[in-house]
């Protein structure tokens, strides 16, 4: 059944958020519970090399039939809604905040699409260009800008109807997974570091509102690849050492220090950059007061104590549970198992948003 069958009855769908990341896909649907907003159910399944390519689908019909398994696996029940709020990844975007002079709609579409062409490498009718006003005054208004190439838009969007799923939505990684681990009324300025399988996504934000994002080719698989190589032991072993014994002591005389330390000095290094051209190219009035953790890399051991000691700020794991009410009170081991969620949860809660 179409979305436009739905609004013509003056209804509203009842979506699900779908992570889509090189080496897997992520689902999870919510509902409204009876104080807040509860899980339906959720999954994730591991991606065959070569569907996704760097953040391009490769083979659009695999992709399809690992979405329908997907939903067809998720935990309680398979999530059976057809509609879908789908990330596409934030290596592939350009977000940016703008000002511009007060002026009619007309006039600031004219004025966004200027303003992004001289502000990206890619031509704008190439792009699909979204904006929103983030803050009016007197006599400029501050622009939050996206745009995404068309030809990964599409290409996500043919896999899904391949599907037989109706796309929603389509949204930048990054902002979904700000969404889920941050408030809109929060006033602090944050920096999150995504720390995902395939790739490192950076943001600094305040009340929810993008500012600065990159990405870094550091990942939980580039920690697999260099314990493996540094022990000389298989894939399988390396992972399972990773996550038993994290980083390590992080102690000159730790065997895994020695191993980890380049890498683990390099994201550190790339966190502080960031940081500082924050405050010297963008805001230096708002510093950032906390560091958020996501991500299964996140989850190594000693990740959060190590980061906070070497780059002297306050360094918290993210909890993309926080505004779901049947995860509250859950234990913190749980917690921590759905912190590789945050950007389905964010996904998640647009969809929800839509039927709400």
């Amino acid at each position: 059944m179409s979305l436009l069958f739905y609004n013509l009855l003056g209804m509203k769908p009842k979506g699900f958020g779908l992570e889509i990341e090189d080496s897997s896909l992520k689902a999870i649907a919510l509902k409204k519970g009876r104080r807040c907003k509860e899980v339906v159910s959720c999954g994730i399944r591991p991606l065959k090399k070569g569907i996704v390519t760097e953040g391009q689908i490769v083979d659009q019909q695999a992709m399809a039939n690992e979405i329908k398994i997907l939903l067809a696996s998720t935990k309680p029940k398979p999530i059976q809604s057809e509609f879908v709020v789908f990330s596409v990844p934030e290596s592939k975007s350009f977000i940016r905040t703008i000002q511009i002079p007060k002026m009619s709609r007309g006039e600031a579409e004219e004025a966004v699409k200027w303003e992004t062409e001289a502000n990206i490498p890619v031509s704008a009718d190439k792009v699909y260009l979204d904006w929103q006003i983030i803050d009016s005054q007197e006599k400029k208004d501050e622009i939050l800008v996206v745009a995404v190439p068309k030809e990964i838009i599409d290409s996500y969007c043919e896999s899904i109807k391949l599907a037989k799923l109706s796309p929603l939505a389509a949204e930048v990684d990054i902002i979904a997974t700000i969404r889920s681990l941050t408030s809109a009324q929060e006033e602090k300025t944050v920096l999150i570091v995504d720390i995902g399988a395939d790739i490192t996504s950076l943001a600094i934000c305040k009340n929810q509102v993008p500012y600065f994002t990159s990405s870094l080719p550091i990942s939980g698989k580039t920690f697999t690849d260099v314990l493996q190589k540094g022990l000389g032991v298989s894939r399988e072993k390396a992972e399972d050492l990773k996550e038993k014994y994290g980083l390590g002591e992080m102690q000159k005389d730790d065997m895994l220090y020695n191993i980890y330390s380049p890498l683990i000095e390099n994201l550190a290094q790339e966190i502080e950059k960031s940081l500082v051209f924050y405050t010297e190219s963008i805001n230096a009035k708002n510093e950032v007061s906390e560091i958020i953790l996501s991500g299964g890399g996140s989850l190594l051991r000693q990740m959060v104590d190590y980061l906070a000691t070497r780059i002297g700020k306050n360094v918290v794991l993210g909890n993309p549970a926080m505004g779901l009410g049947n995860f509250k009170d859950l234990p913190a081991d749980v917690i921590r198992n759905i912190c590789p969620f945050a950007s389905a949860v964010g996904l998640a809660i647009k969809a929800y948003n839509y039927e709400n």
